[in-house]
């Protein structure tokens, strides 16, 4: 089988695994912000934050390591990943527990603007009980990423899906028990353990056991170290705008921010899992194949990607308000403004894909350096945006600050000879495109937009 017959059924199994995935996730959301209070909301964002930014502090990149390693078909040196991954779960785990028994003391709280969810007094014990999926995601089996190297996506997706789907009905039927946010971290719990259990059941690929080959362990720490880099670099990047206005804003505004983010993603955790789980394995077997090829394939790999960013952005930048009226309650009306602003991340994503190439033909250097700048200015940005324009501003910050690391990245493949400069324009009629459709949207449904720009500025 072809690479491009490869690439075309794993691209499909993705395709049909987060449409269901977001169909769940979707009808998940409706019903439990119907059932709970965006306070809630809040507090789970603020804890998710806080452990995904310990997952990426000490990321080595260990399955970008299996997919590009000469030796990731080996059982001993998955057995060794899976080892050392199992590992440094736990250890994460624990040192979460420690984070939470400080942030539990009367002298710490105290410290904490009152109405932030970080002051909340439930805040320390749902990290610490949510952070269990830190050991359960480590436990994980390595044979997940071996089937993603082949582009063997089927057992993948079965598993993403079950693992999803089945913790559901639990979590929605705790919250019309008990309606609070532990019925959200039950559902993450479920969630992790049949995951865990899983992958070691019906993903194909060598049975784990611990192993410690030395030599397997020193090539994961020698890529590991830049992909540490970045990945701290990513956590600032992802997490800092809730973390940041976890602290700024009031837990029910901060709730409401998440529902906008969350609608946002919807798009964005999409094309992110195509990036993950396509983009090294495509780009670097056309690298390994015929390397002069690579700035056709890139845009012929990339077309689908940018048809679905930049409409997406397009539409839910004019249709924003109507998503948000037609599908939740009044507490959340203004989600449909920030709905708006983080529409503008999905214009940009397209530009940064080209950062793969750069990791694909062993300059993971740029990449971790590339993801520094982006932390950075968006932190910068975020800051700014806020203490000039308040709340909104920040959130416009964020998202402004993504065209820094587009241009600097552009700049160096550009000059590697892998972009074309027309090329990375037919973004702009693609979101003119889902613009119109979203207007037509506001007129068949007539609906006219609760709050303008300016008067939320």
């Amino acid at each position: 089988m072809t690479l491009r017959q490869r690439a075309l059924r794993a691209g499909a199994w993705t395709v049909a695994s987060y449409g269901v995935e977001l169909s769940t996730r979707l009808l998940t959301n409706l019903v439990m912000t119907r059932l709970l209070f965006p306070e809630a909301f809040g507090v789970v964002a603020a804890a998710t934050a806080l452990i995904v930014g310990l997952q990426l502090l000490s990321d080595f990149g260990v399955r970008a390591v299996i997919i590009r390693s000469t030796h990731g078909d080996d059982p001993k040196f998955l057995q060794s990943a899976w080892t050392f991954q199992c590992s440094r779960g736990v250890l994460l785990w624990l040192i979460l527990t420690a984070v939470c028994a400080v942030l539990n003391l009367q002298a710490v709280r105290s410290t904490l603007p009152p109405e932030t969810v970080f002051a909340n007094d439930y805040f320390p014990s749902v990290a610490c009980v949510l952070g269990i999926t830190l050991a359960l995601g480590g436990c994980e089996s390595t044979a997940i990423p071996l089937n993603i190297r082949q582009l063997n996506f089927r057992p993948i997706v079965l598993l993403d899906l079950t693992a999803r789907i089945i913790p559901v009905p639990l979590m929605i039927a705790l919250a019309y028990l008990y309606p609070n946010v532990w019925s959200i971290v039950a559902g993450a719990l479920a969630g992790g353990i049949m995951r865990a259990a899983l992958s070691h059941a019906i993903i194909p690929g060598p049975r784990m056991r611990f192993a410690w080959h030395q030599e397997h362990i020193n090539e994961i720490v020698a890529f590991g170290k830049w992909v540490n880099l970045s990945s701290i670099a990513t956590f600032i990047s992802s997490q800092s705008d809730v973390l940041l206005l976890g602290l700024w804003l009031p837990g029910p505004l901060l709730g409401i921010y998440f529902i906008a983010k969350t609608l946002s993603e919807a798009i964005g955790n999409f094309l992110e899992r195509l990036n993950s789980s396509m983009t090294l394995s495509v780009l670097g077997e056309i690298v390994r194949r015929n390397p002069n090829d690579l700035r056709d394939r890139y845009y012929q790999f990339r077309l689908p990607i940018e048809l679905v960013a930049a409409s997406s952005a397009g539409f839910l930048f004019s249709a924003g308000d109507l998503i948000v009226n037609i599908l939740y309650d009044h507490r959340y009306a203004e989600a449909g403004i920030m709905l708006r602003i983080l529409s503008f991340g999905l214009l940009l994503y397209p530009s940064l894909l080209i950062r793969g190439a750069f990791a694909v033909v062993g300059k993971p250097n740029i990449v971790a350096w590339i993801s520094v700048l982006q932390a950075v200015s968006l932190t910068f940005c975020m800051i700014f945006g806020f203490y000039v324009f308040g709340p909104l501003g920040g959130i416009a910050g964020a998202v402004i600050s993504r065209t820094i690391p587009s241009v600097a990245i552009n700049s160096m493949a550009r000059g590697a000879g892998w972009i074309s400069p027309l090329k990375e324009l037919r973004c702009i009629p693609i979101y003119g495109f889902g613009f119109i459709v979203g207007k037509l949207a506001i007129y068949v449904f007539g609906l006219t937009p609760s709050t303008s720009f300016g008067h939320s500025f």
